[in-house]
């Protein structure tokens, strides 16, 4: 007695190749004429894909945009480097990479365009932001199991001041940089943040605009 023949699979094969035509095409695009530019249709010109064959993945351009950024996010890899120092180091190192790609400066775009359209952006921005904030939040929560942050610490602010930091020195410094050259930013405003939160000014509170680490972690 035979096996019975495996079943076959249903829908259209993925096409990788297809997905990064059109990828490419949505940054290029999005960084051209931003949100009110984009479309599905100027997206498969410039990709040289047929209109069924997009619309066949994509129902709207909210959902290309959103695979666009997510398949190209600024924040690839993993980060856990068993101190709290080094692991805000290579957050800060990855996103300021990230910033100097294109996908980096489209998601930049997306940020400023949910300004003047956050209805229809919400959820793009969400996207934009979720990788960022999980990974400050893991980094925090391990270093109050470590000890070397207290429980209060507010990931927001942290964040904030990071990100700021970095973003601030991808739009205004050196288009390109020396070897080294964001390595060692990154370790400068690691030393000055974790400065900041263990060696406090007097009125500083590093617990604002945030709730506490104990509060998110039962979240």
């Amino acid at each position: 007695m035979t096996d019975a023949a495996a079943p076959r699979r249903r829908g259209r094969p993925r096409d990788a190749d297809l997905e990064d035509r059109v990828f490419d095409a949505v940054l290029e695009v999005y960084a051209e004429t931003s949100w009110r530019g984009f479309t599905l249709d100027a997206v498969g010109r410039r990709a040289r894909v047929g209109r069924a064959a997009l619309y066949r993945r994509w129902d709207t351009k909210d959902d290309l945009l959103v695979q666009a950024l997510e398949a190209r996010s600024p924040l690839p890899e993993p980060i856990d480097t068993g101190a709290l120092h080094s692991d805000l180091t290579e957050l800060a190192r990855q996103l300021l990479h990230g910033y100097r790609t294109p996908s980096g400066l489209v998601s930049l775009r997306v940020a400023l365009d949910s300004r003047v359209n956050p209805e229809l952006l919400a959820r793009l921005t969400e996207t934009l932001n979720r990788s960022r904030v999980l990974a400050a939040r893991t980094i925090v929560h391990r270093a109050v199991e470590r000890g070397e942050l207290d429980a209060g610490t507010s990931v927001t602010l942290l964040l904030e001041i990071v990100t700021g930091a970095v973003l601030s020195h991808a739009l205004f410094g050196l288009s390109e940089p020396a070897p080294g050259d964001d390595d060692a930013y990154a370790d400068l405003i690691v030393d000055v943040v974790l400065g900041a939160l263990q060696n406090p000014a007097p009125g500083f509170d590093p617990k604002h605009r945030d709730r506490s680490v104990t509060e998110l972690q039962s979240s």
